[in-house]
């Protein structure tokens, strides 16, 4: 065989040492790549189902509904009237998840964050929190507030922030109308004490107390035994035994103290009626917190005619109308 005939031959044995293991590396390789790769191929064909899947973490709170009844609430006189902001709750964390509710009831011209004054802002920081009811992820939440009888008239909010374990923090709310309330509060009797016949009484301070939420005026009427009789007062004793409604009076706006002359009287009082008459008194509703300071003075005199004696009895209605100012 000829010198370079051996030679080629020698090259391409050496050649293929060369390549047969690295051909033999790459079948290996590329059969065994899936698998590298972490992929598995036991789905093949032109659609291939491929399961997904996902671990949940924690979920917030849903508030279904805020409720505050339904109306407008009316208020009670010199007193407070329990409201109730009910608030159904859902947290798919279960029901144990939920930490607190808190609750604010606020009137419209009053915002969230403001102070309480129970003319317009109440705070709940704890509701009660009912996990009786509904399914395991659901509870309701009864948000009360003692609402004073002088708390503004008019839209009012509840505004509800529900705080679970997980650290989720919702919001919701709700509106409704708080109902105008007039009231007056009035000692039980004007006595007049013993006066002769043809005599003025000396004058009688009545104080009369805003027990509403509104600036009143004062609607006055008299009678003796029943509404317009147009008597002021009927006597056990006398020949007439009655007083005519024309011989009590009033002032609502100052105090004419002393003993008076029956003109003197007349000149410086107004006849009570049978019929109500509405006289402008705007006597503010109550604004302070601590003390109650709506209150004004009436002053009241009553004239015996001739005829009455014995002791006498007769009734004044007080009733109060909005005033304009409100």
């Amino acid at each position: 065989m000829a010198k370079g005939s051996k030679t080629l031959e020698k090259t391409f044995e050496f050649f293929v040492f060369l390549v047969e293991p690295i051909v033999f590396f790459l079948f290996f390789f590329f059969s065994f790549f899936p698998f590298f790769l972490d992929i598995t191929t036991a789905d093949i064909g032109e659609n291939v189902n491929v399961l997904s899947g996902i671990e949940i973490g924690k979920s917030p709170p849903n508030i279904r509904f805020v409720d505050i009844g339904n109306g407008s609430i009316n208020l009670i006189p010199n007193s407070t009237k329990i409201v109730n902001c009910a608030v159904e709750i859902e947290d798919f964390d279960g029901e144990i998840d939920i930490k607190n509710v808190s609750a604010k009831f606020f009137h419209s011209t009053s915002f969230d964050n403001d102070v309480d004054d129970n003319n317009k802002h109440y705070t709940n920081n704890s509701c009660y929190i009912n996990e009786s009811y509904g399914d395991g992820n659901t509870v309701l939440a009864n948000c009360l507030f003692d609402v004073w009888y002088y708390a503004n008239a008019g839209i009012w909010n509840c505004s509800v922030v529900v705080d679970d374990y997980s650290n989720y923090e919702v919001n919701g709310s709700n509106i409704t109308q708080v109902s105008s309330l007039l009231a007056v509060g009035l000692p039980s009797i004007i006595n007049y004490g013993a006066v002769n016949s043809t005599y003025v009484s000396d004058e009688s301070i009545t104080e009369v107390i805003n027990f509403g939420n509104v600036i009143i005026n004062l609607s006055l009427s008299g009678y003796a035994v029943s509404e317009g009789d147009n008597l002021s007062m009927n006597c056990t004793l006398g020949s007439l035994k009655n007083i005519s409604i024309k011989y009590e009076k009033y002032n609502l706006t100052a105090s004419t103290p002393g003993s008076l002359t029956l003109s003197q009287f007349e000149a410086a009082y107004i006849n009570l009626t049978s019929s109500p008459v509405v006289k402008k008194f705007g006597l503010n509703y109550r604004q302070n917190d601590t003390e109650n300071e709506a209150f004004n003075s009436t002053y009241w005199r009553i004239y015996v005619p001739v005829g009455v004696a014995g002791s006498c009895s007769g009734n004044i209605v007080f009733g109060a109308a909005q005033s304009s100012e409100s």
